[in-house]
């Protein structure tokens, strides 16, 4: 099977990236560092000005046109290799606190929103929502302009005391659409057969649809158009009460495609007026925005976060070199048990975002080992007296999820006491390293439950002869050991045992829920088969305790564990991002070249890149479907 998966999966990856060569990248990097690093960065927005200081009279500048990831701090520099552009995120838990931290800075006259388009799940977005709500609490002022607007970032942007649009700009408040590309005419196409296991209880488990169906599922159809009215109530409402418009015109306004002018969004009401650019720059110097040679004093979130960020990045590189000579660190010790009589002053944040496999993973995957390894030092510290787990996953191989969740429950019976923080998915095995936690929040949009298991067997018989003329011949001694092959379907007895296996992995699942939840294994099995659900449903149901977010979710550890001043201790440890840019470089970002070259979208990348992650994952998975768009 293995030859068959791997000719398929390499077909999807000839799809989805370029190889460029390691060498010529290298060359580029030493060039880049010797010809002036800085130089690269001179086209930049303002966050990387060189002028650290943040004077008084500034305005903090959020335009978000960095994507948002939960942990900031991994990657300070990275490059786009299809142009040799610098790229940058934000850290979520960074940016909550930069903007709290605004709030409180006698620099800060207030805040510019400046907001086109915006990506990223509604709980997160809900989560910056909520951390503006707080700053305008404090007395300052948030001013919202734009050009352009997607509905996401008007749905963002509507927090502002007063929102101005350009004169001739447009805007986009259409309601919600959620799509799934179907991928089974294609593998119809290669002449691969997908054989699909998932148990007798899974009915909602809609991660296999895509590759055996051309359409949905009612059951599907039915869970999917849940999420989508979770996610428009909490925008809808969220709008119409910073408006004060009734929630009735919000769908008004999107099923009659009112808003089709800058004039007609201010006769709605959903913007305060037109001005052009040196308009706004009037009235932000108005609210007092100091000016400094006809230039206003504006400071964007990464200048703001750490305005020696420039110098902090060229001293990364030069170390990053004198250190390339050959030195080499050992894997970190898991270490002896610490001295009891430490008092445990700290709550460690244990990051898991990404799909889950096993191994070692990185910054965007949970890998078992890793984040076990993360958990296990957390119980072993004696200064940290309690844990939250930050679950951003859509899950990924049962074996991997089951790894962690052991180490959330040796947590608990060391008398650490664990919350799970759930972002914007924690389903299916993101769920299932969640559920023993003491405590579990989430937001109120967060995708959750998926509580299921399937199993796929690729048939690349078709594939193999048909296009590529390849046959096989054997002589085998029993009757199934042609099983996992790949050149044949299972015959009943061997799809009975497999069916076997994932109802064992299944019940296993339910039962780890029961215990954590304290239900009884038939109310579990009821939320479950694969059924996935919005947080709000989920308080309902008893999967989660309450809404909250990170800082939530700390609070509540800390005083689970009666500590009153607790430190912050992050895991696991940040990678150098310098390695991880020289692993790039020989690596290299395939996916990522091909984007810039074609146009090509996240969205429209993910369907093919999750075929990869299937195929090459464990042969029993508890995963959701990622394979969707929402507009």
């Amino acid at each position: 099977m293995s030859f068959g998966k791997n000719i398929l999966s390499s077909m999807i990856g000839t799809t989805i990236a370029l190889l460029i060569s390691g060498g010529i990248l290298i060359v580029f990097f030493v060039m880049a560092l010797a010809g002036g690093l800085a130089s690269a960065f001179s086209d930049m927005e303002s966050d990387f000005d060189t002028d650290t200081d943040i004077e008084p009279g500034t305005a903090l500048h959020l335009t978000f046109s960095d994507p948002i990831v939960e942990r900031g701090g991994g990657e300070a520099f990275t490059v786009n290799f299809a142009d040799f552009s610098p790229e940058q995120t934000v850290g979520l838990n960074d940016l909550l606190a930069d903007i709290h931290r605004a709030s409180e800075d006698e620099n800060i006259e207030g805040i510019l929103l400046e907001v086109s388009g915006v990506s990223g799940y509604p709980s997160t977005l809900g989560e910056v929502r909520d951390a503006l709500l707080n700053f305008k609490s404090s007395g300052k002022w948030i001013v919202a302009w734009s050009e352009t607007q997607s509905q996401q970032a008007y749905w963002l942007t509507s927090v502002a005391d007063e929102i101005y649009l350009h004169p001739e700009g447009l805007a986009d408040v259409m309601g919600l659409n959620m799509e799934t590309m179907y991928l089974t005419g294609l593998l119809e196409k290669l002449g691969v057969e997908i054989q699909v296991l998932r148990g007798p209880n899974n009915l909602y488990k809609s991660a296999v649809e895509p590759f055996t169906r051309k359409n949905m599922s009612d059951a599907n159809r039915v869970q999917l158009r849940v999420l989508l009215e979770s996610f428009w109530s909490q925008m809808r409402s969220d709008i119409a009460g910073s408006r004060n418009l009734p929630e009735h015109r919000i769908d008004e306004i999107a099923n009659g495609m009112l808003l089709r002018s800058a004039e007609a969004g201010v006769e709605l009401g959903l913007y305060d007026g037109l001005l052009y650019e040196d308009d706004l720059f009037d009235l932000l110097e108005e609210k007092g925005v100091a000016v400094d040679d006809d230039e206003l004093e504006l400071a964007g979130i990464h200048n703001y976060h750490n305005p020696n960020a420039l110098e902090d990045m060229i001293a990364q590189a030069m170390t990053a070199l004198e250190q390339a000579e050959g030195d080499e660190s050992d894997d970190a010790d898991d270490g002896e048990e610490g001295d009891d009589e430490v008092e445990p002053t700290h709550v460690a944040v244990v990051y898991a975002v990404g799909g889950i496999e096993s191994g070692e993973g990185n910054e965007q995957t949970i890998g078992s080992a890793r984040i076990a390894r993360a958990l296990r030092e957390a119980r072993k510290d004696p200064a940290v007296g309690a844990v939250v787990l930050r679950v951003n996953s859509p899950g990924g191989s049962a074996l991997a999820s089951d790894v962690i969740w052991r180490e959330t429950v040796k947590l608990k019976a060391a008398g650490k006491p664990v919350v799970a923080s759930m972002s914007d998915l924690a389903a299916s095995g993101g769920y299932y390293i969640s559920c023993a936690a003491d405590q579990i929040l989430c937001q109120p949009t967060t995708i959750t439950g998926s509580i299921g298991v399937f199993g796929m067997l690729p048939n690349f018989h078709g594939l193999l002869e048909g296009h590529l003329g390849l046959r096989y011949d054997q002589v085998k001694l029993h009757d199934h050991a042609d099983m996992f092959t790949g050149h044949t379907n299972l015959d009943p007895d061997e799809h009975e045992m497999m069916n076997g296996i994932i109802s064992n992995i299944y019940d296993d699942f339910v039962s780890r829920v029961a215990d954590g939840r304290g239900m009884s294994f038939g109310q579990v099995d009821e939320l479950a088969r694969g059924r996935v659900w919005t947080g709000e449903d989920a308080l309902e149901n008893g999967l989660v305790d309450g809404f909250g977010n990170l800082h939530d979710a700390i609070d509540a550890a800390a005083e689970l564990a009666g500590i009153a001043d607790y430190e912050l201790l992050e895991l696991p440890e940040i990678r150098d991002p310098f390695e991880v840019f020289i692993e790039d470089l020989t690596g290299v970002r395939q996916a990522r070249v091909l984007q810039e070259l074609v146009g090509l979208t996240d969205a429209e990348l993910a369907p093919l890149e999750q075929v990869q992650e299937i195929l090459n994952g464990d042969r029993f998975q508890s995963r959701m479907l990622l394979n969707f768009k929402v507009n």
